[in-house]
């Protein structure tokens, strides 16, 4: 009995130990979460107006630009953005597999060829390294407190392997984040702009809320043929505009990986503080019934000495 509620002790401690540290990750993830929901919140409605003007300018000006050319989906590259740490629940488990059915549906596509991957992230290059993947480079997640410039290598990766026509698309996969406790994976095709097989497949893949961000024919009849008036030069405007536009782009897809992995996590942690917390109060219980159990036997053998000794 003694040795029963040494364990006892001893596994309470752990779990006492256990709940200590899961509390304090959660108010470290709470923190770091009331500012990373903040800066998505803040360029969101910019960079959802951004897209919507790409998209526009999609269907007025195609092929005027090498980001607003009509190709097929041949050689792809995809820019997987995870965590570089875990302990936050099934966030990247809902990456993973909306990674792999995103992989599963272009290679039914007539016109792929190849695709490779950009992971940014540890997790994400540890999951596309371990499933086969060619992953052409690899990038430290920026989950903390990303700011702009920290994006621009990505980018500027993406951008020039695009131009210089080694892939035919650029998609971004990614966690969308909806609230401090959903949080949803998104596929979203970064280049080029204009309409093509491999954007509608996208749509398809995602729910029905969310496809109206994906299609530019979901915009709206009276918004998809406004014109734009260019000065000084068509050429001039878009060689300025659509890669800031793109960067925006990238950056805002960082910003909402890095709420949602903080705000997953914090959410995690929360549940392991709760279930140590249930798991402690049933294991006081057991040590409370164990320690009343011994006191009782032992006064029962005090009364049965005395007894005899009379």
């Amino acid at each position: 009995m003694a040795r029963s509620l040494r364990d006892l002790r001893r596994k309470m401690k752990a779990i006492k130990s256990t709940r200590q540290v899961t509390k304090a990750m959660e108010l470290v993830a709470a923190s770091k979460m009331r500012r990373a929901v903040q800066n998505a919140q803040i360029l969101r409605q910019y960079a959802i107006l951004a897209w919507h003007i790409l998209q526009r300018l999609s269907i007025n000006n195609a092929g005027m630009h090498p980001y607003l050319e009509q190709r097929p989906a041949g050689r792809i590259l995809c820019v997987v953005i995870s965590s570089d740490r875990g302990l936050c629940g099934s966030l990247n488990t809902q990456l993973f597999r909306a990674t792999t059915q995103y992989v599963q549906s272009v290679r039914t596509l007539s016109t792929f060829q190849a695709m490779e991957f950009v992971a940014v992230g540890r997790k994400g290059q540890q999951f596309l390294t371990r499933t086969g993947q060619s992953v052409i480079a690899a990038f430290p997640a920026l989950s903390n407190h990303p700011t702009f410039k920290d994006a621009l290598p990505i980018t500027r990766f993406i951008t020039e392997s695009y131009l210089a026509r080694k892939y035919d698309h650029v998609v971004l996969v990614y966690m969308d984040f909806i609230s401090a406790l959903v949080q949803e994976p998104a596929v979203k095709p970064l280049l080029p702009f204009s309409t093509s097989t491999l954007r509608d497949m996208i749509a398809n893949l995602l729910p029905a809320s969310r496809r109206k961000d994906a299609l530019p024919s979901d915009m709206g009849s009276g918004d998809d043929h406004r014109k734009y008036i260019f000065e000084p030069s068509t050429h001039e405007v878009l060689d300025a505009v659509l890669p800031q536009l793109t960067e925006v782009q990238v950056y805002q897809a960082i910003l909402e990986s890095a709420a949602s992995e903080h705000s997953a996590r914090m959410v995690a942690m929360r549940n392991a503080s709760d279930n140590a917390s249930d798991i402690l109060g049933d294991l006081t219980l057991t040590y409370n019934q164990t320690r009343q159990a011994n006191i009782t036997g032992e006064l029962a053998e005090l009364s049965a000495a005395t007894a005899v000794m009379k």
